[in-house]
Parts: structure tokens; sequence; C-alpha cells
């Protein structure tokens, strides 16, 4: 494996040795940006709190162009704006004044090994403790429903919130999927986050899906990101949607099939799964302990 170090250069003006945070969040694309979530919450990030670049990776290391085409306009008898894709690293504060680093850009197409160890170097580097991995994939949900997001991490007896997708699935890796792995591997501590978004919207931009996202985000890593424009934004969509479904009778009786399944789907996954029941030990000790009570009452 070449040197990974190498891989990721810092910009001129950055102090690597005052550069410290506990939390990597990353949103590296995947098999598909559905809703346009992850590019929502990058801007959303970079334009609502305090931030500065802190490098970049090498993308000609990393990117097949012809696989990922970049775009460029063509203006009459010239070319211009070519719109070079850079992955990139920033150090961003939250409302509360908490520094932690963000991980954006097109999903790398080549040294998946060397980028995922130039990731663990940096998470060395700069002391991070959690490293949190957002995305976001179509699904059959209805948008009158607030998006699913499932939760998996390196080790599940760690997740403080238990919300996973039923099932074992095989099916083509990500390189996120494979961070995960090698982080884990590593002792590093990771979450995932993946928001269930309506499959009719996922080629266009739907911002409740950043909004489910970074709203779990706050709750697992205690980050503080405002949330009103999202939240507005949301609203906006969903009502153009429910104009959308209303004019149109066959729409509107699959979107209610829709929520019908959802909505079965929702009720029993809240219910305990069989590792979360006690076994019979477990219920003859606290039978035991209410009968103690008894006596001593």
């Amino acid at each position: 494996m070449l040197d990974p170090v190498q891989l990721f250069a810092f910009e001129d003006h950055v102090d690597q040795r005052t550069v410290r945070a506990d939390t990597l969040v990353v949103t590296l694309g995947s098999f598909s940006d559905a809703g346009a979530a992850q590019r929502i919450i990058n801007t959303h990030l970079i334009d609502t709190l305090p931030s500065h670049l802190l490098g970049h990776f090498d993308t000609d290391q990393l990117l097949d162009y012809r696989a990922q085409r970049p775009m460029i306009d063509f203006d009459h008898d010239h070319f211009q704006n070519y719109q070079r894709p850079e992955i990139r690293l920033h150090r961003v504060e939250d409302s509360d004044g908490r520094s932690f680093l963000l991980l954006s850009g097109p999903e790398p197409s080549l040294q998946w090994e060397r980028m995922a160890a130039s990731v663990e170097y940096l998470i060395d580097k700069f002391d991070i403790t959690h490293t949190y991995l957002l995305s976001s994939v179509p699904s059959p949900t209805p948008h009158t429903r607030n998006p699913y997001v499932a939760y998996y991490a390196g080790d599940p007896q760690a997740l403080t919130k238990r919300q996973p997708i039923p099932g074992v699935f095989r099916f083509s890796a990500s390189f996120t999927a494979l961070l995960a792995v090698r982080l884990h591997e590593a002792g590093r501590a990771i979450t995932g986050l993946s928001a269930h978004i309506p499959h009719y919207v996922a080629e266009g931009e739907y911002p409740q899906a950043a909004l489910a996202l970074l709203t779990e985000l706050g709750e697992a890593s205690g980050l503080k990101v405002p949330t009103r424009e999202l939240a507005v934004a949301s609203g906006i969509v969903r009502a153009q949607l429910g104009v959308q479904f209303e004019a149109d009778e066959d729409a509107m009786a699959k979107l209610h099939g829709l929520e019908e399944q959802f909505d079965a789907w929702m009720n029993q996954a809240a219910l305990p799964s069989p590792e979360d029941l006690p076994d019979a030990e477990e219920l003859g000790a606290e039978i035991e302990d209410y009968l103690r009570t008894l006596d001593q009452e």
C-alpha cells in the first residue's frame, strides 16, 4: 500500500497543532445520495455554522473520472466552469462552540484501503473519539411520515438507540461500508445513520431527509446544529407533494397503501426483539426480588 499519510494535504494556513475535535461526521457519497441529503447537509453546515477548510484528499489518486464525470460548461465557442471534484475536510463549530470535523465529497473509486487508512490517520491526529457516517436510501415509505433513520455500528452493543434494519442483506459494498469495517477493526467507535426516504423523491431534493439525519446526529453525538431552515424547507416540500398527490386519485390510493404498510412496519419495529427480552433466569431473579419486597412489607 502507498503511504496513506501522503494522500491528504493540509491547507497552507492551517496550524495542525491547534486542531482538535472529538467527533468526525462523514457524508461521502455512496451508491446514491437519495434526496440529495448529504449535499443538503454539507451546504447547511458550512453556511449556518462557523467553519474553515483544513485540507483535501488527492482526488486524482482516488477518482475514476470516466465513471464519475465532472461537470463543465460549453459557452458558444469555449469551455468554462469546470467543477473539479474534491474530497474535503472542514473544521466546524456547533451552536455551543464545540468543534467537530466534516468529511465530504464524492465516493472514492480507487484505493479504498489507502483512503480508509488515511482517515484513520486523521482520526488519531485530531483525537477523534467517535465517527458518524450519514447517508440516505430510497425506500417504500410515504412523504407523509417522518423518515425512518436506521442505526448501525461497528459494535452494535454500543448503540444507545436500537433502530436496526430487520433482516440480513448481501450487496455490493460502498467505501463508507468498508470504512466502518476498518475503523471498527482498529478499535475506533463508529455509528452509521441511514435515512429511508420515499423512493419517488429520491432523484430530487428532499430536505426532510437531511433534517432527520441531523436531528438523530444531535441526539446521538450531543452536537447542537440549527435545523429551523431545514424544517421550513421540509414543510414546503411536503405541502407541494400533497398538492400533487391530491390531484391524482390513483397516486392517493398508492400513498394510502404506503402509509398503511409503513405504520404496520413501525408498530412491529416498536416491539422488543428476542435478544432484548429477559431469559428464564433473569425472569426468575426478578420474580424472587419482587416476592422479597412483599415479605418485607
